[in-house]
């Protein structure tokens, strides 16, 4: 992941609903074995989501890779010099329901016009969204814009070598 990317996974509602009844503020997220484990597959099966419609509407604002895509993984990927933005799904190849769903969004975008489309399907699917710490998040940019403002791929952006600085005193720490 890029500095400059703000990674954020979708999170069916109605999966948490089913799981427990509220919608949680967080969930439980991992790193002990070097990688990011927030086991989103168990409310990703509660809703039993098609992957069909879904695709095609990420299909409409990035281009696919062309690396990785079989029929049960899906990656999206533009990367220029003003631009790396990312998305990935996984399915289940036998019930064709996503088991996974995610994305990183370039903060140096104009507008962020990637991270407001991915915001705007979150909301039209009935999405929530959680962030690397397990945090929930509505699908409204007001919402997470703090979070974005807080994080290391914010810092970065704003002044390169002061993130560098404090990376290397211990005042900043790897997300």
């Amino acid at each position: 992941m890029a500095i400059y990317q703000y990674y954020l996974a979708f999170i069916p509602q109605v999966g948490l609903l089913k799981k427990y009844g509220v919608i949680p503020t967080e969930i439980n997220v991992t790193t002990e074995d070097g990688y990011f484990n927030a086991n989103t597959e168990q409310y990703w099966e509660l809703a039993g989501i098609n992957f069909d419609n879904i695709k095609l509407e990420i299909d409409r604002l990035i281009d696919k890779a062309d690396w990785g895509n079989d029929e049960e993984c899906f990656n999206w990927k533009t990367y220029t010099n003003e631009v790396d933005n990312d998305a990935s799904m996984s399915v289940n190849s036998l019930t064709k329901k996503i088991e996974h769903l995610s994305f990183r969004a370039d903060l140096r975008e104009s507008k962020l016009k990637f991270l407001n489309g991915m915001l705007d399907l979150a909301k039209k699917k009935e999405m929530l969204l959680m962030d690397r710490k397990g945090k929930i998040f509505s699908p409204e940019y007001n919402e997470i814009e703090n979070y974005i403002k807080n994080s290391n791929s914010f810092k970065f952006i704003e002044n390169p070598e002061k993130f560098l600085d404090d990376l290397s005193k211990g005042k900043i720490t790897i997300e």
